[in-house]
């Protein structure tokens, strides 16, 4: 194809290292407070509240999502994106304080330990947001569309024999350390894998912006109109929004594994063995089919196996068999899965189909969007209190599957960018 004719930017060697190694570091240093997993158990030391446990990965998404489409507001007529990072990077300090604050005893005062880590986490998170926003636009110019599967692929295979582990150590941690030195210990561990990844971030070398200040500006206002001039926007945000509705139940898995099955808490490490595991086989399986037939087909993979998750636990609630009971990390395999998809697939084809003058403005409202569903998990909280396990993995199963179906209605980026091109 003719696009593959096209040179590699200046810097895609030194580039490409320089992104896989951040985002592997970054992966495996989350690995250690995995907001799926670790979080929602950490949370249930301090509190019995459903909707505070959901609280723990609701945080995380809002603060990630929210604020971005006024970051791409703040960059957007920046021709240089990378300066940014100096504002946002300093943030990543509040891992390390909850790690203080646990080893100092903050613990024996839990109303006190869960506001200092729900503020802690969501500083992280703004400041990821922010980060990413930025870090998404010089990617896009760094590294060509034909060549992001493999530097994301790399990475998160990279991410993943290093969250093998993290997995172990997770469980080893949790199993012969009391609380709250244990999780003291992961927020620690966290806080290493976040200063190699900064490390890697702040090594980047910018490329050129795509366009002039002048049109990036107009571009601005293009992309708040969206929602009701682009159907192919509009579609994806609610392919996005239907199998994202997976995280009604995800973040109530632990708390169901060791209230409800009689799992112990150790299997924690299992849980993100698992999780790794998945999201290791994705990267590779997922990064090569990318590559050579599109996003689009990574979207529909991964929105079916993200169907899997509520769907495998919710046999489990429903049959109460020993060897399945056993087999609960299943569960969080299909999740690493779903999740690694979701950057090769759904991310990637936002980029994609975005107009290069108006990109940080595509994804930073894409991004706030998907950020209603920061409140997924708490409402889960609350549909759990109210009803029961069965009625919310039911839910959950139901509304991802809808996601899934809908996915085939999504049309090729190569069709709608070449749309655009017509006179």
């Amino acid at each position: 194809m003719a696009t593959h004719s096209k040179p590699l930017p200046p810097d895609y060697r030194w580039n490409f290292r320089a992104f896989v190694v951040d985002y592997a570091s970054f992966l495996i240093g989350f690995g250690f407070i995995s907001s799926v997993t670790v979080l929602p158990a950490f949370v249930r030391q301090l509190t019995t509240s459903a909707p505070l446990i959901g609280l723990a990965s609701t945080i995380f998404i809002a603060g990630w999502t929210l604020p971005q489409l006024a970051t791409a507001h703040l960059v957007k007529d920046k021709p240089r994106k990378k300066p940014f990072f100096y504002v946002g990077l300093p943030f990543r300090a509040t891992v390390l304080i909850i790690a203080v604050a646990l080893w100092a005893g903050l613990a024996s005062n839990p109303t006190a330990m869960l506001v200092l880590f729900f503020a802690c986490m969501g500083l992280l998170a703004l400041s990821d947001g922010f980060i990413s926003l930025v870090w998404f636009d010089i990617m896009a110019r760094a590294i060509p569309a034909r060549r992001r599967g493999r530097m994301v692929g790399t990475s998160q295979f990279i991410g993943g024999i290093g969250g093998i582990g993290v997995g172990v150590l997770v469980g080893m941690i949790l199993g012969q350390w009391a609380f709250p030195k244990n999780y003291a210990l992961l927020f620690l561990c966290a806080a290493g894998g976040m200063a190699v990844s900064t490390v890697a971030l702040l090594l980047i070398r910018e490329p050129q912006p795509d366009q002039t200040p002048d049109e990036a500006q107009g571009g601005q206002v293009f992309s708040v109109k969206l929602m009701g001039r682009d159907r192919d926007f509009r579609k994806l945000m609610l392919c996005r929004t239907l199998v994202g509705m997976a995280s009604l139940a995800t973040p109530f898995f632990v708390g169901h594994a060791a209230d409800v099955m009689g799992l112990p808490e150790s299997v924690i490490g299992r849980f993100v063995i698992a999780n790794t595991i998945g999201s290791l086989a994705a990267s590779v399986i997922l990064g090569y089919v990318s590559e050579r037939r599109g996003t689009r087909l990574i979207i529909h993979m991964g929105s079916a196996v993200a169907v899997v998750g509520p769907l495998f636990v919710l046999i489990v609630h429903l049959a109460r068999i020993d060897w399945l009971t056993q087999a609960y990390p299943v569960a969080y395999a299909a999740l690493g899965i779903s999740m690694s998809a979701w950057m090769l697939g759904f991310t990637n084809y936002m980029l994609e189909i975005a107009p290069p003058n108006i990109r940080p403005a595509f994804v930073g409202l894409g991004n706030t969007l998907m950020g209603l569903m920061a409140f997924v998990p708490a409402v889960g909280g609350w549909l759990l209190q109210t009803t029961s396990y069965t009625v919310l993995f039911a839910t959950a199963t139901v509304l991802t599957l809808a996601g899934f179906v809908l996915t085939f209605t999504l049309r090729s980026s190569q069709t709608i960018v070449a749309g655009r091109a017509q006179p």
